[in-house]
């Protein structure tokens, strides 16, 4: 299980929504010292998407760190959708250009690029169907101990 910390952000009907602690809370990474996550994130920005998260803990409320979690399986299918997918269609489609059609080498680039595209399509069709899934969505594992984070809901 892959572990992450993450800011209850709302909660409603018995389901809880979180938003994940970037790399820009680590003071080393902000610094430029770290894994160069917070050097990424001042360029990608500050948004952190709500997620609904499987389970409860008692008496929580919004502004609690929590800790999330997903299976490792889980995050080695995306990889493989999000990687392997739209290669496949690339190397399927030009394969199928160069080797039934005979295609010139223009054409044979085209039917790649196209093969490229329509597998980001199925990627993310695929995504949007599994992001609906409970299988796909992180667990709620546990609340944890109040520190003195520097990261506060207001700046996730």
């Amino acid at each position: 299980m892959i572990e992450e910390r993450a800011i209850v952000s709302r909660m409603a009907s018995g389901a809880v929504w979180v938003r994940a602690f970037g790399p820009e809370s680590c003071p080393r990474c902000a610094e430029g010292r770290g894994c160069g996550g917070g050097v990424l994130a001042k360029l990608v920005g500050r948004h952190r998407p709500e997620i609904q998260v499987q389970g409860t803990l008692r008496n929580l409320s919004v502004g609690d760190t929590v800790i999330v979690g997903v299976d490792e399986g889980v995050v080695m299918q995306a990889s493989l959708w999000v990687y392997a997918i739209p290669l496949a269609g690339m190397f399927a489609l030009g394969a199928f250009a160069h080797l039934v059609l005979a295609a010139h080498d223009l054409l044979v680039a085209a039917f790649g690029l196209s093969g490229l595209v329509a597998g980001f399509g199925l990627t993310r069709w695929a995504g949007e169907r599994a992001e609906h899934s409970a299988r796909f969505r992180p667990s709620l594992l546990r609340r944890e101990p109040a520190s003195d984070t520097c990261a506060r809901i207001g700046d996730l």
